[in-house]
């Protein structure tokens, strides 16, 4: 009867732990700090004066309601790129939202960015329930489903989206933001999980599918990049170092080769378009090289998986990009074994 006593209470132990989890993107440790109350003005002993206060160490007051404690998201968000010719995210915004500036070869900025959100949502089998044209978009409900915790608890997410497209009357800018409307939650994990950076994070996934539609857009209007004008070939860059060289604009070959690096297997961690680099994580099972008729028989770049910086430098008329590892630039025949697979990439995001 005792060992009977003990099993039950060992189950209901096991029981009660596999019900209580901790969601990957949950802040762990002590939350003192969420406790602590301001501490009272000093008061000075009679015929005594304070020394007069300076906000060095002041702290700013907080706008809105922000979380704290074990509500705090750790995981990184997902960032918006900027890929498209012309686009750019303001440093210090904090909303999910990019601006678009006109490029030589664009007449109407406003409308193609328009026609390319609707294309895009269309492709991507999202609805459209409101629209006010070249001024909002609302879609229908995106689904997103999961499984979390230890057990596994199905989560269904449905969310709604708000696309506000906002342009001057020169029509030479558009700004697009992505903002949330509504949510629900459904399945045995429904509100198990703080949501904040989700949900931003879905926000920001939409408008970067939407930022790589327009620049998809871009390079058709570029006659200079047609397939059957420009070229890709093997070479060097203004260094000496080995790298591949594209013979169109600094712009044009950067927009490129944003599209193309998912495509082969990189996932872009960083950008910085002012200095031409994207800071990329090569991963061989990620890469689509097989779907490439000629190249089924290898479907992997010759790359050793890990981190790379990739540069893209040049001018009006020609670019050269130039890939690096561990801070030094690839040598001339691992570059030479990229080439292929890059320029037939560039030729199939040119042809989309």
């Amino acid at each position: 009867m005792k060992v009977s006593a003990v099993t039950i209470t060992s189950l209901a132990v096991v029981f009660m732990s596999a019900c209580s989890f901790t969601p990957k993107e949950q802040a762990s440790g002590s939350f003192d700090y969420v406790a602590v109350q301001a501490q009272q003005a000093i008061i000075p002993a009679a015929d005594l004066s304070l020394p007069p206060a300076r906000d060095t160490y002041a702290v700013p007051p907080v706008e809105g309601q922000r979380d704290i404690g074990a509500a705090v998201n750790i995981l990184a968000p997902v960032l918006v790129w900027p890929t498209a010719a012309g686009s750019r995210v303001e440093e210090a915004d904090t909303q999910v939202r990019v601006h678009f500036d006109e490029v030589e070869g664009t007449d109407d900025l406003p409308s193609l960015i328009w026609a390319a959100s609707l294309a895009r949502l269309q492709a991507d089998s999202i609805a459209v329930q409101t629209e006010r044209v070249q001024q909002l978009i609302e879609t229908g409900w995106v689904t997103e489903q999961k499984t979390i915790g230890d057990d596994e608890l199905e989560l269904i997410i449905e969310r709604r989206f708000a696309i506000e497209f906002e342009a001057p009357a020169h029509g030479r800018t558009v700004a697009v933001q992505v903002n949330l409307l509504e949510k629900k939650e459904s399945g045995a994990g429904a509100g198990l999980r703080p949501g904040l950076v989700d949900d931003r994070n879905q926000a920001a996934l939409l408008l970067n599918s939407l930022i790589n539609e327009v620049a998809v857009r871009l390079i058709s209007t570029q006659k200079q990049i047609s397939p059957d004008t420009y070229t890709v070939s093997a070479g060097f860059d203004g260094k000496g170092y080995a790298a591949l060289l594209v013979d169109t604009s600094f712009i044009n070959t950067w927009t490129i080769v944003g599209l193309a690096l998912p495509e082969l297997g990189f996932t872009v961690d960083d950008l910085n378009q002012s200095s031409g680099r994207y800071y990329v994580t090569y991963n061989s099972e990620s890469s689509v090289l097989g779907s490439l008729a000629f190249w089924r028989d290898n479907p992997s770049l010759a790359l050793t998986d890990g981190a790379y910086e990739i540069l893209v430098t040049g001018d009006q008329t020609a670019t050269s990009i130039t890939f690096y590892r561990d801070g030094q630039p690839l040598p001339a025949a691992e570059v030479n074994a990229l080439y292929a697979p890059f320029a037939a990439e560039f030729r199939r995001q040119l042809e989309l």
